[in-house]
């Protein structure tokens, strides 16, 4: 049987979980500040305007990814305001590891339901 989380690691994961969210809204904020920036640029040839396109595709999908993450996170950190995180996988019960959960505190799986979910996605 897999056991919950103590209140201590819960409100441990709860406060990886707000700085997680703090940096990613930064991230976000200097992205959409750089993008409107753009709008601003000379881009007088070329060679400009192709390093422009490529740093505003990386930008895109960092983004994409970093919003993704920041759903995990905001997900998570409901679960700890509503008092039903529990730190077990949502796919079979098993308890994910401390461990895990100081890396990545969103993780909704345990790391077998992860690579079960990942080998399925290909």
């Amino acid at each position: 049987m897999a056991r919950e989380l103590n209140q201590k690691h819960i409100d441990e994961i709860y406060e990886l979980l707000l700085d997680s969210k703090r940096k990613i809204e930064n991230t976000l904020n200097t992205i959409s500040r750089e993008h409107d920036g753009l709008s601003d640029m000379d881009l007088s040839d070329d060679g400009d305007f192709a390093a422009a396109s490529r740093d505003y595709d990386n930008d895109i999908h960092i983004k994409v990814q970093q919003q993704e993450e920041l759903s995990l996170i905001n997900h998570a950190i409901s679960k700890i305001e509503k008092g039903v995180y529990t730190g077990l996988c949502e796919m079979c019960d098993s308890e994910i590891g401390m461990k895990r959960l100081r890396v990545k505190p969103y993780a909704k799986y345990c790391i077998d339901c992860r690579n079960y979910i990942d080998g399925n996605k290909k």
